[in-house]
């Protein structure tokens, strides 16, 4: 069975890592004849508010990848990406920020990668992290390629901007979704499945599973804390244990 490392970090915590994330992504972004796209730059790697999660395989070889992008000292993504195409983002995002959001953003796998369902578990893994870092909504810009990926994890069109919620960016031949997720404590708006996945991740930041995201199974070591102080770690610990008493 394949093995599989998803990780969360800061991203101040890690350059190297995040000089690489961003080398691969614009690699893949390159394969779709993507090469002005304005967001992807190197700003988020020195970016406090900015979280990242990677899959690696057993060798340490990055494979995939996702950004968590808080609201704090910088626009988020989605807003330097539409505002030119329609100011009414700014009125959205607005809205949301009074209350806390943050933007899932810089999805990609390795090519060498594809047809296991990896982005389907790092949309997950990001989703999940929302409660590690108070706030109450999250945001995205999909192209329409990986939109059914948003919407299993609970993402909406937000249809008040574009045309109903769509744009055509960054280039002629792509379609890109702008989409929020209204209440990321609840996360009503996912299916069951994919809303019970969230929640325990949400409670066990750090475990094993047995996925088949692709109908592949993947043993996936998800280690998804973000805070490892001692305070921030007590909770998740004696939740681990109460499980394995149970389960003795």
């Amino acid at each position: 069975m394949e093995k599989l490392l998803i990780r969360a970090f800061r991203a101040v915590q890690e350059p190297e890592t995040c000089a690489t994330f961003l080398r691969e992504h614009r690699k893949v972004l390159e394969e779709f004849g993507i090469t002005n796209v304005s967001t992807n730059n190197e700003a988020w790697c020195s970016d406090p508010y900015t979280y990242v999660i990677i899959a690696e395989t057993p060798d340490g070889r990055m494979v995939g990848g996702i950004r968590v992008e808080v609201c704090g000292r910088r626009p988020l993504p989605i807003s330097n990406a539409l505002r030119k195409l329609d100011p009414r983002i700014d009125e959205v995002m607005a809205r949301l920020e009074a209350d806390g959001t943050a933007e899932v953003c810089g999805l990609w796998n390795a090519l060498s990668y594809n047809s296991r369902g990896l982005p389907n578990l790092l949309s997950l893994a990001a989703v999940s992290v929302a409660n590690q870092l108070q706030v109450r909504s999250m945001v995205c810009l999909v192209a329409h390629y990986t939109l059914r990926h948003a919407l299993r994890v609970g993402f909406t069109v937000i249809e008040e901007v574009g045309d109903g919620g769509t744009f055509t960016y960054p280039i002629p031949s792509i379609k890109a979704i702008a989409m929020v997720i209204p209440d990321v404590r609840s996360v009503d708006t996912a299916s069951v499945a994919n809303r019970k996945d969230l929640m325990s991740l949400r409670l066990r930041p750090n475990q094993n599973r047995v996925e088949m995201p692709a109908q592949i199974e993947i043993e996936v070591r998800y280690e998804l804390i973000l805070d490892h102080s001692v305070l921030s770690l007590v909770p998740y610990r004696i939740i681990e244990e109460e499980r394995l008493r149970h389960c003795a």
